[in-house]
């Protein structure tokens, strides 16, 4: 893989990284508002919000197979 595709594979993951990290912290924030009274939709929350870590894990992975192996 020549160095200016690998560079657009990092950057778009990179983007992708941040879009996750965002939904994770909107997740979480809304997992702790104490104005959402109903137990079950705060606890789906933070399940989705941990969902989020997955991902930002794997897009990381990805991006050090692409950094170390290509």
């Amino acid at each position: 893989m020549d160095t200016a595709t690998k560079r657009k594979l990092i950057g778009e993951f990179s983007t992708m990284k941040f879009i996750e990290q965002d939904a994770h912290d909107f997740y979480l924030k809304a997992s702790l508002d104490p104005d959402a009274s109903v137990l079950e939709i705060r606890n789906c929350f933070r399940s989705i919000a941990e969902d989020e870590k997955v991902h930002i894990e794997l897009v990381d992975r990805i991006m050090n197979i692409i950094n170390n192996c290509m």
